[in-house]
């Protein structure tokens, strides 16, 4: 069994934030929001500031990283 411990200091990112964090170019952040690439906070006021939701983005990587290593191991069996 694999255990991952991460600490998120932050939940959500303003696409600046996000940009300046990850190293993409701003437009970039906007467009992957645009294509659904990136989760956003549902906005409760249309004057809400629009916010990475950086807890999923943490979710969503530890669940491939899962899936990854569970398929290594069925392909150690195969081989074994």
């Amino acid at each position: 069994m694999v255990n991952i411990t991460l600490q998120v200091t932050t939940p959500y990112l303003t696409y600046a934030e996000y940009a300046r964090a990850s190293g993409l170019p701003y437009n970039t952040v906007k467009k992957m929001v645009y294509e659904g690439r990136l989760p956003t906070r549902p906005k409760n006021d249309p004057r809400d500031k629009p916010l990475i939701n950086v807890q999923a983005l943490v979710i969503e990587a530890a669940e491939l990283r899962l899936v990854d290593q569970q398929a290594l191991i069925e392909d150690a069996k195969q081989v074994s």
